[in-house]
């Protein structure tokens, strides 16, 4: 039998290893979690494992039967043998580094035009620039449509300097690197 200690260091070993799989696939938090919601039939916000390991496979993660028992054990917030799919996101999310945090804060800042700490939809729709979007460019989708995308990212119509740091968390994720 395998200790907590040993399941533990498992499961923290192979979050590491998804979150740099990731990032090698491009991968976002957001198609995770679509995928993650999709295979949620019973909308409860959990998964048993092999729902768990078939949204991993079809963002292109592959787990070994030990890391997915890590993993939900590390997950399973009430012993019902299920993963929670909001804690293994925040999990999965990484913090900004010092740099892409201040370009975040100073973007913020420049389109929070009053000072609120908030920059309602209203706003944004007047400075929100999508003409060089590569689905714009390529007559894909209109600047309102994107938009209305990215909008979708938060949960209403004011978005805080929290959720906008957040967003570039998950955001994030599938940039390599600064430069």
């Amino acid at each position: 039998m395998v200790d907590k200690t040993s399941m533990e260091l498992v499961a923290v070993n192979t979050i590491h290893k998804l979150k740099m799989e990731f990032k090698k696939n491009a991968g976002s938090i957001a198609k995770l979690s679509k995928i993650l919601m999709l295979m949620d039939t019973e909308r409860t916000g959990k998964l048993v494992v092999e729902d768990f390991e078939a949204c991993l496979q079809k963002a292109g993660l592959f787990l070994s039967r030990n890391e997915a028992q890590a993993l939900t054990k590390r997950f399973d917030v009430d012993g019902d043998k299920k993963v929670s799919c909001v804690e293994f996101l925040m999990q999965m999310r990484e913090q900004l580094n010092p740099r892409r945090l201040a370009m975040v804060g100073r973007c913020f800042e420049s389109m929070d035009t009053n000072g609120s700490g908030v920059i309602d939809s209203n706003t944004l729709k007047g400075i929100f620039y999508a003409k060089e979007h590569p689905e714009v460019i390529a007559i894909k989708k209109s600047e309102s449509q994107i938009l209305s995308e990215f909008l979708n990212n938060f949960e209403s119509t004011t978005i805080s300097v929290t959720d906008f740091q957040i967003y570039y968390e998950e955001l994030s994720m599938s940039i390599q690197n600064d430069d």
